[in-house]
């Protein structure tokens, strides 16, 4: 008797091939926009950096609760954080977010 796995189609080889780089895309723009938010809600740049710091570890936190459920996506959330958190450093830097 098959059980349920053996029995459902398998994906299309198109649709994967974009998943992950959506999904990597995706989670640095999650990543980036939501420190941008945090950067309109601080009332000063020390809070500013607190509140940037704290959701960067959230969504560290998010990444590796979805590595944990889904394992098939590790690089991509991963790369995801890693841009995101170089698009943070980088516009920070600039002055760009607030």
């Amino acid at each position: 008797m098959q059980s349920p796995r053996e029995s459902a189609p398998a994906p299309h080889p198109a649709r994967k091939a974009w998943a992950i780089p959506a999904t990597a895309a995706g989670f640095a723009l999650f990543v980036a926009a939501g420190a941008r938010v945090m950067a309109v809600f601080a009332e000063s740049m020390m809070s500013g950096v607190a509140l940037i710091g704290s959701w960067l570890i959230l969504t560290l936190g998010l990444a590796y609760a979805g590595i944990r459920l889904r394992p098939g996506l590790t690089a991509a959330l991963l790369f995801g954080f890693g841009a995101g958190v170089v698009a943070v450093a980088f516009f920070g830097g600039m002055h760009m977010l607030t």
